[in-house]
């Protein structure tokens, strides 16, 4: 039985304060999000602002809903950056023998399939009608929480109670045995969005009329291929297993980004993006349900963004490092599929080098788009900007943090631009752009180094999908494009490979980190992998986010064989880690740790190998 001091410890859910707006600012459209920690001076912003509230979501990090009315315009500074939530997309849209899975499946004495453990996929949410997430006794999923669903009673709080009103005990963690008879497992309520427990999508599978039980629907197909890869069942007739096919499932369906957020990325109207905040909602929520059903956990993340320094620093990738130290909980993180799609560039100042042009192009019919440019210290960095007519602005870097609007004679394009020397978290220089109704045609960025300090740059476009295919650098670089999360060292990181040929994944991210710590660690199988589809189909799909599922699966097979099964019961997070990192196969002809490759491919039943 895992302990108490195994999972994070207990949070209030919500510090209720005078004057709470009726309607769920989580939800509504009028309130803006900000991600801030408690040593912040949480009273005094509430006190500035009137009609703040504020969501907890763990003893550390916790959400001010600020009235957008009240707010003002948003601005990246010094101090701010961190606190905007940050968005986040989907990294993509048989291969279990070829990392070992299959063989500990039907091994004569493991037989290791996931039972007694949990796996969250925090996504686009799940079929849940789909066959592959059912056995026997109904539904293998414990909790569903749709974000995006309001709650008709109001606040977005679960009322339901535990008709019980015992503490539930678990044998090995049987989810099954643990819900017969309509037991709740919990009575955690969730701050926003609707809750849904095993009992409840047992009642709507036995329905004519599934969703007018439980109305959450996967309308993506994205959640519920990571969800069948990490814990599918096995289907004979489609030739397809998940890798832990008897863990329970925790499912997340992540609430859309508001519009505000949306508005200030200068997203594109059909983008499907996530708040950072809602994210790490997700995480802790799972953490929580885990902890009830006395399951170790492992969370897939198929998610990223390609905003901030990837150096880790994001409140999302923080936080990832931090519930990594509980004993009994893994992340498995998508590295990214920003390989190719030339949305990086970097410059080394070398002795006697003063100016590096970077050449940015611009498609037609381009609405807008951010950048950020990020400086290593020491350098103090001058910058330019010309405009596909030749005319060039400086930007100045002496204002301290004040919004510079570069207004071109030439074209019509506005270039809104945050000049910030010293950024809070990184120590690094940012320099964030946004490019509003951009002129076609090739733009160029002069960077000089005031002190000729032999140092490094980078700047990032955001990710595919979030802008054109034909905006992009002329003079990319592959490396050093590992989205957040995938950039948190508590992570699992994986990236992708063919296992037919053993081939990279052509548009998987590259490592390192731009520090130099190693992303990702591992990879796994990604490029056309079979996987359940919406409406009780399968079919193929490539990515990184694919691969992490399977990672996700896998850690919850070590986890079995290390805490259910009694073989380490100190077993954690950074164990499961560890173990997959000294299993991977290497080949001899590459150096590791690798920036394609990280520590190697994934081969679980090689790490066991190890173990005798």
């Amino acid at each position: 039985m895992l302990r108490k001091e195994d999972f994070e410890p207990n949070m209030e859910t919500e510090d209720k304060i005078p004057g709470a707006q009726p309607e769920n600012p989580a939800q509504s459209q009028r309130f803006g999000d900000f991600i801030v920690k408690y040593m912040q001076n949480v009273q005094n912003t509430m006190e500035l602002f009137p009609g703040t509230s504020f969501q907890a979501i763990n003893e550390i990090f916790g959400v001010l809903y600020v009235p957008l009315e009240n707010m003002g315009e948003l601005e990246v500074t010094g101090t701010s950056y961190n606190s905007i939530p940050k968005c986040y997309t989907y990294m993509d849209m048989e291969a279990t023998g070829a990392s070992g899975i299959t063989r500990l499946h039907d091994h004569p004495y493991l037989k290791l399939r996931g039972k007694g453990t949990a796996v969250a996929v925090i996504d686009s949410g799940i079929d849940y009608q789909n066959a592959v997430f059912r056995n026997a006794g109904g539904s293998r999923i414990a909790y569903l929480w749709d974000q995006s669903l309001e709650d008709e009673e109001g606040m977005g709080k679960d009322k339901e109670q535990n008709e019980s009103g015992r503490e539930l005990e678990s044998e090995n963690g049987d989810v099954g045995n643990l819900l017969e008879n309509g037991d709740d497992m919990a009575d955690t309520e969730v701050p926003y969005g609707k809750l849904f427990r095993k009992k409840d999508i047992d009642l709507a599978l036995a329905s004519e009329d599934p969703f007018s039980i439980v109305p959450s629907r996967d309308t993506n197909g994205h959640g519920t291929a990571l969800s069948g890869i990490a814990a599918g069942n096995m289907v004979p007739g489609e030739n397809f297993t998940g890798a832990a096919p008897e863990a329970t499932l925790i499912i997340i369906k992540v609430k859309p980004a508001k519009q505000y957020l949306r508005n200030f990325y200068l997203y594109p109207p059909d983008a499907e993006v996530f708040q950072e905040n809602d994210v790490m909602m997700a995480i802790a929520y799972a953490i929580s349900w885990a902890k009830k059903l006395e399951m170790p956990l492992s969370i897939c993340l198929g998610i990223g963004s390609s905003q901030g320094a990837h150096l880790g620093t994001n409140a999302l990738s923080q936080y990832v490092d931090y519930v990594a130290n509980f004993s009994q909980v893994s992340v498995s993180a998508a590295a990214g599929n920003e390989g190719n799609t030339r949305n990086h560039s970097t410059g080394i100042f070398s002795q006697g080098r003063e100016q590096i042009v970077t050449e940015l192009r611009v498609a037609e019919r381009e609405q807008g788009f951010t950048m950020e440019f990020w400086g290593e210290p020491p350098e103090i960095y001058n910058l330019s900007l010309q405009s596909p007519t030749g005319e060039i602005l400086d930007i100045s870097s002496s204002l301290g943090d004040v919004p510079q609007e570069l207004s071109f004679v030439f074209v019509e394009t506005r270039v809104e631009v945050i000049y910030v020397s010293i950024e809070r978290q990184t120590g690094y220089t940012l320099v964030y752009f946004r490019f509003i109704q951009p002129a076609p045609g090739i733009w160029r960025i002069f960077v000089r180094g005031r002190d000729n300090q032999n140092v490094s740059f980078h700047m990032w476009l955001p990710v595919q999908g979030l802008i054109s295919e034909e905006t992009y650098f002329l003079e990319p670089s592959p490396y050093n494009t590992v989205t957040a999360p995938g950039d948190s060292l508590g992570s699992i990181t994986v990236t992708a490979y063919q296992y037919r040929d053993n081939s990279l994944y052509v548009q998987a991210s590259r490592g390192f980190m731009p520090d130099g710590n190693v992303v990702p660690q591992v990879a796994a199988p990604g490029v056309q992998i079979k996987a359940p589809q919406l409406n009780g189909l399968y079919g193929y799909a490539s990515g990184t986010s694919l691969s992490a599922a399977q990672t996700a699966g896998t850690a919850a097979l070590l986890f079995e064989w290390a805490v259910i099964r009694g073989n380490r019961p100190f077993f954690t997070g950074s164990s499961v880690k560890n173990y997959l990192t000294r299993g991977a196969k290497r080949e001899d002809r590459l150096q590791y740790p690798n920036r394609d490759w990280g520590f190697g491919r994934l081969d679980l039943y090689h790490t066991f190998e190890l173990l005798t």
